[in-house]
């Protein structure tokens, strides 16, 4: 048995109703569960979903990873709500394949560090939500690109998303050669690259700014593959912002990337 998570601040309050995201569950008791639901304008918030498991339980196949539901959460009782209604708006089915599975799991791990439980957050609610969206319904041969134009929106939402059209050092504009800097991630001009100089190539960083600059809707219509080495400079990018290695990460982008297993190993 799995224990509930502990209170957070989302567990004041009256109820209410909302959209959620199944964003977690945990096993509680023989037929319950914990859920934690990610709401747009709630941010994370964990609740009791009573007798989950039992065959009769209106909340039955409703309260699945990832489904969008219209939920009606009760007031809080010992820093926890329960879930007295779910109504399931979406079910995303198409996520249930393993390479898009995989690629969800990847693109909300990374979305989890930057939540705080109890405190909404809209404008990274939509990235998850419409980059689901695009990882649900592009062609399976783009899943990485998308990914990888997730992870550079997500870096842009946090703050860390580094400059890679200027030198770090100098300023200068970056048109034909880059190079790792001394700062890890940073890209600079030949006269300020790090000891040894390892030379970026300019495939991949056009590819990179390209995602920067389009909409998302017009990544699954990029020409693939994913250019060598453009997917190891977020690598490095999310593994600063976020403090840790993504360990989904080089199973997402293994098929398409072979530039992104030095980065992922600390080679």
């Amino acid at each position: 048995m799995t224990s509930p998570p502990s209170a957070t601040p989302e567990g004041r309050g009256r109820g209410f109703r909302g959209r959620a995201l199944v964003w977690k569950r945990f096993d509680f008791r023989e037929t319950s569960r914990i859920v934690a639901l990610l709401l747009r304008d709630h941010g994370v918030v964990h609740a009791l979903a009573k007798g989950a498991h039992r065959e009769t339980s209106p909340l039955l196949g409703r309260i699945d990873f990832l489904s969008d539901l219209e939920v009606q959460l009760s007031g809080a009782r010992d820093g926890l709500r329960t879930l007295v209604r779910a109504d399931l708006v979406r079910e995303r089915r198409g996520l249930r394949a393993p390479a898009r599975f995989l690629a969800a799991s990847h693109f909300v791990e990374i979305c989890d560090f930057a939540l705080v439980p109890g405190r909404g957050e809209p404008e990274l609610f939509d990235l998850i939500e419409g980059g689901l969206t695009l990882l649900e319904r592009c062609p399976a041969t783009a899943l990485p690109t998308v990914v990888l134009g997730l992870e550079l929106r997500l870096l842009a939402h946090l703050g860390a998303l580094p400059d890679f059209d200027c030198c770090n050092e100098c300023g200068v504009a970056l048109v034909t050669q880059a190079f790792r800097g001394e700062v890890q991630g940073a890209l600079c001009c030949r006269a300020h690259a790090a000891s040894p100089r390892r030379a970026v190539g300019q495939r991949a960083i056009s590819f990179l700014r390209v995602l920067r600059d389009q909409p998302g809707r017009s990544w699954p219509e990029l020409p693939g593959p994913v250019p060598t080495g453009a997917a190891a400079l977020p690598a490095a990018w999310l593994a600063q912002a976020l403090e840790r290695r993504c360990r989904l990460r080089r199973h997402v982008f293994a098929p398409a990337a072979t530039g992104i297993r030095a980065v992922d190993t600390g080679a």
